[in-house]
């Protein structure tokens, strides 16, 4: 590899400053290194020995052989030649939608017009200040992060960029603005009588289960094992994708119990033939999760007097219900298919009674001798033993 030339630039004067002008190392668009013209203004001095040391300060960096050619390509020419043809497919279908609409909707609009190596930390951070105060959740902006993130981060394994301007953005803190929804064993039991089939069978299976409906929907017949009342999570399906599961941990083996074992086998007696899949559309497609929840499950949720409810709400119903029978959070996160503890605890939420119980017992251990604590009367001692 041929050394890069060594060079002093001319100066001249522009009126009452002095301007450098030299020549510049750039990766152009294509990948290819050519070299452009650059121009800097570096003031008033009273001496032109004075004016050649600014200037052979100023080229230090460019003269350097180890610095690399910056890049001129922009942000949204590197979006779209490289990042959206290239990567963007590697990632899963979900993923793959939301910073499709992430990079036309926000960032390209934003910053699109900028070089990748002249983005700055400090105009992410504004970036996310500014959606922040449009009033985009905190997950929201962390996609923002995320995204911005995968791409210099690509940027700089391919040599576009030396460093990952969106390293260490601060992100306002996680806050949950509405409350999870979290069925009651009443509510339950009167949609697993009035639903029907398969959005019945696909409601049991995620309370009884707390898969994901993707997972639900991903089901063929062949994952379940009668004779060992389990079945295994091996896939997921999303608005028609059929794609692996979310992370290493959701491949997983879910124990059934057997109420839910016999209601599969009387749900398969009256399943429609002819797919592999255990919950099959009329074309022999996985079915779509968004009309079973607008077609089947709402309309009999408002007749029944039942605040609707996401498929989503399944999950949380789950977790909540099993943490308050006492299922151990290692097992729950399992179950779940969590990669990690804290994310289990979101989707367990204590239950009013539960938290009551957990007083009174406590107050049993601290009173045993005080059967009640009533007001006392004047001159009346309270001994609490």
């Amino acid at each position: 590899m041929a050394r890069r030339r060594y060079q002093q630039g001319c100066v001249f004067k522009r009126g009452k400053n002095w301007v450098l002008r030299y020549r510049e190392d750039v990766l152009n668009p294509d990948g290819t290194v050519g070299r452009t013209h650059r121009s800097v203004s570096l003031g008033h001095f009273c001496s032109k020995h004075e004016v050649w040391r600014a200037a052979e300060s100023y080229l230090r960096k460019t003269n350097d052989t180890s610095r690399r050619p910056r890049t001129t390509i922009t942000l949204h020419d590197f979006w779209s030649i490289y990042f959206a043809p290239e990567i963007l497919p590697t990632l899963k279908f979900s993923t793959q939608k939301l910073y499709h609409i992430l990079a036309t909707k926000h960032l390209l609009p934003a910053l699109g017009c900028e070089r990748l190596c002249d983005i700055a930390r400090v105009q992410i951070q504004q970036f996310i200040g500014q959606k922040q105060r449009q009033g985009y959740s905190p997950q929201t902006l962390a996609h923002f992060r995320n995204l911005l993130s995968k791409l210099f981060g690509t940027a700089m394994d391919w040599g576009w960029m030396d460093y990952n301007p969106a390293h260490n953005i601060k992100l306002p803190p996680m806050e949950r603005r509405r409350a999870a929804r979290v069925l009651t064993t009443e509510e339950i039991g009167k949609l697993a009588v009035a639903l029907r089939d398969p959005s019945r069978m696909i409601f049991i299976l995620g309370v009884t289960t707390g898969l994901r409906v993707g997972e639900l929907l991903g089901l063929q017949v062949n994952d379940v094992d009668f004779s060992a009342a389990a079945l295994m999570v091996r896939r997921t399906v999303y608005r028609g994708q059929v794609g692996t599961p979310k992370t290493r941990h959701s491949e997983r083996r879910i124990p059934l119990p057997v109420p839910v074992i016999e209601l599969l086998k009387q749900y398969l007696t009256i399943r429609q033939a002819g797919s592999g899949w255990l919950f099959p559309s009329d074309a022999g497609t996985p079915l779509d999760d968004r009309n079973l929840i607008r077609r089947q499950v709402e309309p009999i949720s408002d007749r029944l007097g039942i605040r609707r409810f996401s498929w989503h709400a399944l999950r949380h119903t789950f977790s909540t219900l099993a943490g308050n029978l006492g299922t151990p959070l290692p097992l729950l996160q399992s179950l779940l298919g969590h990669t990690s503890s804290e994310t289990t605890m979101v989707y367990t939420h204590p239950l009013e009674a539960e938290k009551r119980q957990a007083v009174e017992n406590l107050a049993r251990v601290l009173f045993p001798n005080v059967p009640t604590l009533g007001r006392p009367s004047s001159g009346d001692k309270v001994v609490i033993q």
